[in-house]
């Protein structure tokens, strides 16, 4: 452990109160619902469908802001 943080830890991870949030959210499956409602996950999800995160999508967003693949940065990752 380390002696000295960068970022005090907040009062409520402290008391464990982000914990026991989280823990009643999936229990009760919130997030699950809400990946479903929330506009911004629709957005994403109708985006991917779409394509828009495809590796040939992303090369053209890319080299539209002028950022051009470098030699390494042609070949994919490995997931």
């Amino acid at each position: 452990m380390k002696l000295f943080r960068y970022r005090a830890p907040s009062i409520r991870s402290l008391t464990g109160y982000t914990a026991a949030k989280r823990r009643v959210k999936r229990g009760l499956g919130i997030s699950q619902v809400q990946a479903w409602t929330k506009p911004t996950r629709v957005k994403q999800r109708a985006k991917a469908k779409l394509g828009l995160y495809s590796p040939t999508a992303r090369v053209i967003r890319q080299t539209a802001k002028g950022n051009f693949p470098s030699f390494l940065g042609l070949f994919g990752r490995k997931r």
